[in-house]
């Protein structure tokens, strides 16, 4: 039973049991196991009771369950409680529930559903109730009463049963979504759409599932979504897209070295990243801890040879490895140098110096106060900047942020070690190695050797010198909300 329980942050703003056990969020059900805590299930036909379910489809079903009698939890299910099995919900109760307005509708849901909820609102509802209006018109009316996906449906099911006028529950949510006094004006929205951004975010809950689930267009009036928005703690910038400054850390593999950043107090952003979704110059990161030990694991056998033309983040154009001809391009490969505060070398034609180095870094990047935008909230809640030619990163959570013209602060840099299990800050490494150690380490480092341990034993030497050390415990999957930088 241990592997289907759900962690606590994705139990916030659930719905209480109600009178048969059961929890809702987005349509999906879940009960409360006795002694043990909170799963996902789903209803077994050929078993007659609900079983437990992995929430992000990993693993197989789980165990039966029956429910405690007169309680409101659960528990696995023994050979003798499955003489008599529990019945699936029928419609006519769904039906009856439906008509209390603080109840969300009692339905299993998938994303074309809802879609297909709404659909049905405007195409045939709303055209029955308002005759004399265009569909843009029924579109902006639909708009205009506020409601979360759930309550589309909820809507659609009591049209059906009674075709000629709005039901009271919807006039009373629009009113109370208008009052911008109303602290509750958003609930409804956000008891269906809070518990998703996190598993969104870290990979647990893939867009894919979701499909036009986040396409509110045609849900809410642009008023109500902006506040609704900034009530989950997101800010649009001037390319409208979402971004958060309470990201505590992103993690990066990058073929620069702890010392250049020491070096030049700054990591300048990368080349080949088009504007379009932050603020200022966007540097990429991820999320995740892991997709870094695959950037930068075993499995990589050197950094991109793009890079490594560049002998170190200040040059304007690529060198030239030994015995190349000349590269007399007229344009410079990097496009942040007109727009950056920091003076470019713009040498040409240069020997490189690293083009044999085989060791990538594994950093993270501390971005508290830090524009921040992520690329799978934004495609849930901010469809129409995408639409607008908003640039994201093709991989999976992915983030960028916005650096400004004089990069990121070496002072936000943590290095981690090889295991990926600690981290020093950047300019400390560089104290503790001292300068005539910093060049010949560099140097080892450029022309190709598997060095990784000395730095590994600058980490240990900044711990034993009292130095913040971030510590990930190897029994954790670590991601970016994870991070608690020490004092």
């Amino acid at each position: 039973m241990s592997r289907y329980l759900l962690s606590p942050g994705l139990l916030r703003n659930m719905q209480p049991a109600n009178e048969e056990g059961l929890r809702y969020v987005v349509g999906r059900k879940f009960v409360d196991v006795k002694d043990s805590g909170t799963v996902h299930v789903e209803f077994d036909p050929n078993l007659g009771t609900y079983r437990a379910m992995d929430l992000y489809r990993k693993l197989a079903p789980g165990p039966a369950l029956y429910r405690n009698a007169g309680e409101s939890t659960w528990s696995p299910a023994r050979q003798s409680d499955t003489a008599h099995p529990l019945k699936r919900p029928s419609a006519d109760n769904r039906a009856a529930e439906s008509a209390v307005p603080t109840r969300q509708p009692r339905i299993t849901l998938v994303p074309a559903q809802l879609k297909a909820a709404t659909s049905e609102l405007l195409g045939t509802h709303f055209a029955r109730l308002y005759p004399q209006m265009t569909h843009g018109e029924r579109v902006m009316q639909l708009r205009s009463y506020n409601l979360s996906p759930l309550q589309h449906v909820r809507l659609r099911d009591d049209l059906i049963a009674h075709p000629s006028e709005l039901p009271e529950w919807v006039v009373q949510h629009k009113t109370r979504s208008l009052n911008t006094d109303d602290p509750g004006r958003y609930d409804a929205l956000h008891q269906e759409i809070e518990p998703l951004l996190l598993p969104l975010r870290n990979g647990k809950l893939l867009l894919s599932r979701l499909g036009d689930y986040g396409d509110f267009s045609e849900s809410v009036s642009r008023e109500f979504l902006d506040g609704f928005i900034a009530k989950l703690g997101y800010l649009r910038n001037d390319s409208d897209c979402l971004y958060r400054t309470d990201i505590p850390a992103l993690f990066r593999a990058d073929e620069r070295t702890p010392f250049e950043f020491y070096n030049d107090d700054r990591m300048l952003p990368r080349l080949k990243h088009p504007r379009g979704a932050t603020t200022e110059k966007p540097v990429s990161a991820t999320v995740s801890l892991k997709l870094v030990h695959a950037y930068a694991g075993k499995g990589i056998d050197s950094p991109d040879p793009v890079y490594l033309l560049y002998n170190n983040q200040k040059n304007k154009y690529p060198g030239r490895k030994p015995g190349d001809p000349d590269n007399e391009s007229g344009e410079s490969d990097n496009d942040w140098s007109e727009a950056s505060d920091v003076e470019l070398d713009p040498e040409r034609n240069y020997e490189t110096v690293r083009h044999d180095q085989k060791i990538i870094f594994a950093y993270i990047i501390d971005t508290r106060k830090m524009e921040v935008v992520l690329r799978e909230e934004n495609h849930l809640l901010n469809a129409a900047a995408r639409d607008k030619g908003a640039w994201f990163p093709e991989d999976e959570l992915e983030a960028l942020i916005s650096a400004s013209k004089r990069g990121i602060d070496s002072n936000r840099l943590w290095l981690l070690d090889s295991t990926l299990t600690r981290a020093a800050k950047v300019e400390d490494i560089a104290y503790e190695a001292g300068y005539q150690s910093r060049m010949d380490m560099e140097e080892r480092t450029h022309r190709g050797a598997y060095n990784r341990y000395e730095y590994d034993a600058l980490i240990d030497k900044a711990a034993q010198a009292g130095k913040p050390i971030l510590t990930l415990g190897k029994d954790k999957e670590w991601f970016a909300n994870d991070i608690i930088w020490p004092q």
